[in-house]
Protein backbone atom coordinates (compact mmCIF):
# COMPACT_ATOMS: atom_id res chain seq x y z
CA UNK A 1 0.00 0.00 0.00
CA UNK A 2 1.23 3.37 -0.52
CA UNK A 3 0.15 6.73 0.33
CA UNK A 4 -0.42 9.42 -1.69
CA UNK A 5 -0.89 12.80 0.15
CA UNK A 6 -2.24 15.36 -2.05
CA UNK A 7 -1.95 19.24 -1.69
CA UNK A 8 -4.75 21.28 -3.27
CA UNK A 9 -4.14 25.06 -5.32
CA UNK A 10 -4.90 28.44 -4.49
CA UNK A 11 -8.46 28.61 -3.05
CA UNK A 12 -9.13 24.69 -3.38
CA UNK A 13 -9.43 22.20 -0.15
CA UNK A 14 -9.29 18.78 0.19
CA UNK A 15 -12.57 18.51 -1.49
CA UNK A 16 -10.67 18.54 -4.62
CA UNK A 17 -8.58 15.22 -4.50
CA UNK A 18 -11.41 13.37 -2.93
CA UNK A 19 -13.32 13.13 -6.53
CA UNK A 20 -10.02 10.79 -6.94
CA UNK A 21 -11.84 8.20 -4.60
CA UNK A 22 -12.33 5.30 -6.05
CA UNK A 23 -10.39 5.58 -9.24
CA UNK A 24 -6.93 5.16 -7.98
CA UNK A 25 -5.46 2.09 -7.79
CA UNK A 26 -6.77 -0.32 -5.01
CA UNK A 27 -2.78 -0.28 -3.58
CA UNK A 28 -3.00 3.11 -3.47
CA UNK A 29 -4.23 5.08 -0.34
CA UNK A 30 -5.49 8.46 -0.57
CA UNK A 31 -4.99 11.17 1.64
CA UNK A 32 -6.15 14.67 0.44
CA UNK A 33 -4.21 17.61 2.91
CA UNK A 34 -6.87 20.31 3.87
CA UNK A 35 -5.91 23.40 4.05
CA UNK A 36 -6.42 26.05 7.15
CA UNK A 37 -9.32 28.57 6.68
CA UNK A 38 -11.08 26.17 4.66
CA UNK A 39 -13.36 23.09 4.02
CA UNK A 40 -13.20 21.31 7.67
CA UNK A 41 -10.53 23.86 8.72
CA UNK A 42 -12.86 26.50 7.98
CA UNK A 43 -12.54 29.36 10.43
CA UNK A 44 -9.23 28.75 11.10
CA UNK A 45 -6.41 31.67 10.22
CA UNK A 46 -5.52 31.50 6.60
CA UNK A 47 -1.51 31.04 6.18
CA UNK A 48 0.63 34.39 6.59
CA UNK A 49 3.29 32.67 4.08
CA UNK A 50 4.77 29.35 3.02
CA UNK A 51 6.50 28.95 6.06
CA UNK A 52 2.97 28.39 8.09
CA UNK A 53 1.80 26.16 5.79
CA UNK A 54 4.91 23.73 5.44
CA UNK A 55 4.66 24.03 9.20
CA UNK A 56 1.19 23.22 9.61
CA UNK A 57 1.69 20.29 7.00
CA UNK A 58 4.37 18.18 8.15
CA UNK A 59 2.85 16.43 10.80
CA UNK A 60 0.52 14.92 8.46
CA UNK A 61 3.56 13.98 6.02
CA UNK A 62 5.77 13.07 9.07
CA UNK A 63 3.15 10.63 9.54
CA UNK A 64 3.08 8.82 6.18
CA UNK A 65 7.17 9.40 6.05
CA UNK A 66 7.23 7.26 9.87
CA UNK A 67 4.61 4.55 8.65
CA UNK A 68 6.28 1.51 7.30
CA UNK A 69 4.75 1.65 3.92
CA UNK A 70 6.08 3.75 1.03
CA UNK A 71 4.06 7.17 0.34
CA UNK A 72 4.51 9.74 -2.10
CA UNK A 73 3.24 13.63 -2.68
CA UNK A 74 1.38 15.65 -5.31
CA UNK A 75 0.87 19.29 -5.71
CA UNK A 76 -0.79 21.06 -8.25
CA UNK A 77 0.33 24.99 -8.85
CA UNK A 78 0.42 26.27 -4.97
CA UNK A 79 0.10 23.32 -3.72
CA UNK A 80 3.07 22.46 -6.12
CA UNK A 81 5.10 25.36 -4.24
CA UNK A 82 4.18 23.82 -1.15
CA UNK A 83 5.06 20.01 -1.84
CA UNK A 84 8.41 21.79 -2.99
CA UNK A 85 8.84 23.44 0.54
CA UNK A 86 7.69 19.99 2.20
CA UNK A 87 10.41 18.07 0.49
CA UNK A 88 13.17 20.52 1.38
CA UNK A 89 11.85 20.27 4.99
CA UNK A 90 12.01 16.63 5.24
CA UNK A 91 15.26 16.92 3.82
CA UNK A 92 16.71 19.32 6.54
CA UNK A 93 15.08 17.32 9.01
CA UNK A 94 16.06 13.69 7.71
CA UNK A 95 13.20 12.13 7.39
CA UNK A 96 12.63 9.71 5.31
CA UNK A 97 11.62 11.12 1.16
CA UNK A 98 8.48 10.01 -0.65
CA UNK A 99 9.07 7.38 -3.55
CA UNK A 100 7.70 9.58 -5.71
CA UNK A 101 6.88 13.42 -6.11
CA UNK A 102 4.46 14.87 -8.75
CA UNK A 103 4.82 18.85 -9.01
CA UNK A 104 1.80 19.81 -11.26
CA UNK A 105 0.97 23.46 -12.95
CA UNK A 106 4.04 25.46 -11.71
CA UNK A 107 7.45 26.20 -13.43
CA UNK A 108 10.74 26.26 -11.64
CA UNK A 109 11.28 28.52 -8.32
CA UNK A 110 13.25 30.78 -10.18
CA UNK A 111 11.40 30.99 -13.24
CA UNK A 112 8.03 31.86 -11.32
CA UNK A 113 10.21 33.90 -8.84
CA UNK A 114 11.38 36.44 -11.66
CA UNK A 115 8.01 36.80 -13.13
CA UNK A 116 5.92 36.90 -10.32
CA UNK A 117 2.30 38.93 -9.98
CA UNK A 118 0.92 40.71 -7.18
CA UNK A 119 -2.26 39.77 -7.89
CA UNK A 120 -3.49 39.37 -4.37
CA UNK A 121 -2.89 43.25 -4.32
CA UNK A 122 -5.77 44.17 -7.36
CA UNK A 123 -9.21 45.65 -6.57
CA UNK A 124 -11.94 42.81 -5.87
CA UNK A 125 -13.46 43.19 -9.58
CA UNK A 126 -9.83 42.64 -11.42
CA UNK A 127 -8.70 40.24 -9.22
CA UNK A 128 -11.72 38.11 -9.75
CA UNK A 129 -11.48 38.42 -13.42
CA UNK A 130 -8.17 37.23 -13.11
CA UNK A 131 -9.34 34.23 -11.17
CA UNK A 132 -11.65 33.65 -13.32
CA UNK A 133 -9.72 33.47 -16.43
CA UNK A 134 -7.10 30.84 -15.00
CA UNK A 135 -10.76 28.30 -15.30
CA UNK A 136 -11.10 25.70 -12.51
CA UNK A 137 -14.08 27.29 -10.76
CA UNK A 138 -17.41 26.85 -11.25
CA UNK A 139 -19.30 29.69 -12.94
CA UNK A 140 -21.95 29.55 -10.72
CA UNK A 141 -19.77 30.87 -7.75
CA UNK A 142 -19.05 34.01 -9.76
CA UNK A 143 -22.87 34.44 -10.10
CA UNK A 144 -23.58 34.75 -6.03
CA UNK A 145 -22.74 37.30 -4.31
CA UNK A 146 -22.61 35.79 -0.93
CA UNK A 147 -20.67 32.58 -2.10
CA UNK A 148 -18.16 34.92 -3.14
CA UNK A 149 -17.60 36.71 -0.58
CA UNK A 150 -16.95 33.84 1.51
CA UNK A 151 -14.86 32.69 -0.72
CA UNK A 152 -12.97 36.06 -1.90
CA UNK A 153 -10.89 35.57 1.60
CA UNK A 154 -9.50 32.19 0.73
CA UNK A 155 -8.31 33.05 -2.52
CA UNK A 156 -6.70 36.39 -1.40
CA UNK A 157 -4.59 34.72 1.37
CA UNK A 158 -3.70 32.07 -1.17
CA UNK A 159 -2.66 34.31 -3.94
CA UNK A 160 -0.43 36.66 -1.39
CA UNK A 161 1.28 33.51 -0.42
CA UNK A 162 2.39 32.52 -3.38
CA UNK A 163 3.06 36.18 -4.81
CA UNK A 164 5.17 37.07 -1.91
CA UNK A 165 7.11 33.44 -2.14
CA UNK A 166 11.20 33.96 -2.19
CA UNK A 167 12.53 30.62 -3.30
CA UNK A 168 16.09 30.04 -0.96
CA UNK A 169 19.42 28.95 -2.49
CA UNK A 170 19.86 24.83 -1.82
CA UNK A 171 21.10 22.05 -2.70
CA UNK A 172 19.05 20.03 -5.35
CA UNK A 173 16.85 17.83 -3.90
CA UNK A 174 18.35 13.84 -3.15
CA UNK A 175 15.25 12.35 -5.28
CA UNK A 176 13.46 12.55 -8.74
CA UNK A 177 10.93 14.89 -9.46
CA UNK A 178 7.82 14.40 -11.77
CA UNK A 179 6.73 17.76 -13.15
CA UNK A 180 2.85 17.72 -14.84
CA UNK A 181 1.51 20.55 -17.33
CA UNK A 182 -0.84 21.84 -19.23
CA UNK A 183 0.29 21.64 -23.04
CA UNK A 184 -1.67 25.57 -23.14
CA UNK A 185 -0.78 26.42 -19.64
CA UNK A 186 0.27 30.32 -20.59
CA UNK A 187 0.57 30.60 -16.68
CA UNK A 188 4.02 28.52 -15.78
CA UNK A 189 7.04 30.45 -16.27
CA UNK A 190 10.23 30.02 -17.95
CA UNK A 191 11.38 26.13 -19.15
CA UNK A 192 9.51 23.04 -17.34
CA UNK A 193 13.56 21.68 -17.43
CA UNK A 194 14.53 23.65 -15.50
CA UNK A 195 13.06 21.86 -12.66
CA UNK A 196 16.26 19.98 -13.61
CA UNK A 197 18.12 22.21 -11.05
CA UNK A 198 16.33 21.29 -8.73
CA UNK A 199 16.45 17.51 -8.45
CA UNK A 200 19.38 15.74 -8.37
CA UNK A 201 17.44 12.44 -9.23
CA UNK A 202 16.47 14.38 -12.25
CA UNK A 203 13.03 15.37 -13.72
CA UNK A 204 10.34 13.53 -15.95
CA UNK A 205 8.12 15.76 -17.40
CA UNK A 206 4.52 14.50 -18.54
CA UNK A 207 2.68 17.20 -20.83
CA UNK A 208 -1.62 16.93 -20.91
CA UNK A 209 -3.91 18.83 -23.37
CA UNK A 210 -5.70 21.66 -21.52
CA UNK A 211 -4.75 24.79 -19.62
CA UNK A 212 -3.82 25.36 -15.81
CA UNK A 213 -6.92 22.99 -14.51
CA UNK A 214 -5.93 20.25 -16.84
CA UNK A 215 -5.88 18.04 -14.00
CA UNK A 216 -9.93 18.12 -13.73
CA UNK A 217 -9.82 18.70 -17.45
CA UNK A 218 -7.73 15.22 -18.34
CA UNK A 219 -8.61 13.39 -14.79
CA UNK A 220 -8.75 9.89 -16.40
CA UNK A 221 -5.00 11.09 -17.75
CA UNK A 222 -3.42 12.13 -14.79
CA UNK A 223 -5.14 9.51 -12.51
CA UNK A 224 -3.50 7.02 -15.46
CA UNK A 225 -0.17 8.55 -14.59
CA UNK A 226 -0.31 8.43 -11.11
CA UNK A 227 -1.33 4.75 -10.95
CA UNK A 228 1.22 3.81 -13.82
CA UNK A 229 4.20 5.25 -11.75
CA UNK A 230 3.36 3.96 -7.90
CA UNK A 231 2.30 0.69 -8.78
CA UNK A 232 5.23 0.01 -10.12
CA UNK A 233 7.56 0.84 -7.40
CA UNK A 234 9.47 -2.41 -5.95
CA UNK A 235 8.44 -2.52 -2.76
CA UNK A 236 5.09 -3.52 -3.80
CA UNK A 237 6.32 -6.16 -5.95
Amino acid sequence: MVTLICVPYAGGSAQVYKRWTGKLHPSLRLVPAELAGRGSRMGQPFYRNAAEAVEDLLPLVREAALDAAPYAIFGHSMGSLLVYELLHALVEENMPLPVAAFLSGRGAPHCEHEQKLSLHELPDEEFLEEVKGLGGMPAELFQHRELLDLFLPILRADFKLVGEYEPQKRKPLPLKLTILSGKEDSTVKGSLNDWELYAAGGCDLAFFEGGHFFVHEQEKEVLTLLNNTLTKIPALI
